[in-house]
């Protein structure tokens, strides 16, 4: 579990980073004293929790939970302030909990017991890319961090692989459905290509070579060499979809027409 903090006191940040160890001693936390540090963090979309301070200068704590939002759509927020005359703007927030201080490590504690949003199972997929399509689309390498993409584009067509579930598709169905491109001429051909061969590129790279399969003319997502939650899903495994909360590729504007989406709708 990774938890974000932020207090602009010093000895208070340190009060809520000893305590959430005591509670959670495997978590990794990322303390901040000012929100511009939160805002400058590259990795938003990696928090499965997030303690917050309301009053920490010019950026409020409710303006750091909605930014976090954007990127992590199920972190589970904590408010923890002195000033309860803030409860109902951060209630507006739909936070997993508000704590008043002083505290203490049972309010803590108590808070993690009751998280809007729960840690996915953990699933047998050693030596599989891990993919998520909860929420906005990620995606991890081996060492449980953020697989780097030299190109959003091609990140955006290996959702779209992802969300074809294995089926084949053609560059031309990839230039029209991702980038809106009506018109398959011949640049358009070369672009959906180098897009796609840099997509293969930056997953062969992390260390996984049979995630994406060319086969005349055709592109597809290897099914078996992935960790995605949709597949389990699809495969009726009732602990993904308990955490599945109504938002599934959200980065993606053809995502929310897909098949796969309608099928999620269905279930």
């Amino acid at each position: 579990m990774k938890i974000l903090a932020i207090d602009d006191e010093k000895f208070a940040l340190q009060l809520l980073v000893d305590t959430l160890q005591k509670v959670c001693p495997d978590a990794e936390i990322v303390p901040f004293r000012r929100a511009a540090q939160f805002l400058e963090y590259e990795e938003k979309d990696t928090f499965d929790a997030a303690f917050l301070d309301i009053r920490i200068g010019k950026i409020s704590g409710i303006q750091v939970a909605i930014e976090l939002k954007k990127h992590s759509p199920m972190c589970n927020i904590v408010f923890v302030t002195s000033y309860s005359e803030y409860a109902f703007a951060a209630i507006q927030m739909r936070p997993s909990g508000y704590i008043m201080k002083p505290y203490t490590e049972e309010d803590i504690r108590n808070e993690f017991e009751h998280f809007r949003y729960h840690a996915e199972p953990e699933t047998k997929s050693a030596g599989k890319l891990k993919v998520r399509t909860f929420g906005n689309f990620r995606v991890f390498g081996s060492d449980g961090k953020p697989l780097h993409f030299s190109r959003t584009i091609s990140k955006e067509i290996f959702a779209y692989l992802i969300d074809q579930c294995g089926y084949p598709v053609t560059s031309k169905e990839i230039a029209s459905d991702v980038l809106e491109v009506e018109d398959f001429d011949r640049p358009t051909s070369k672009k959906v290509s180098q897009y796609v061969s840099d997509l293969i590129k930056d997953i062969e790279a992390a260390g996984f070579n049979n995630v994406i399969i060319k086969q005349n003319r055709q592109i597809q997502v290897n099914k078996e060499a992935v960790d995605c939650d949709l597949y389990d899903l699809f495969a009726g495994n009732v602990a993904v979809l308990n955490a599945y909360h109504g938002e599934y590729m959200i980065d993606y504007s053809w995502a929310e027409i897909s098949d796969s989406a309608e099928r999620i709708r269905s279930i």
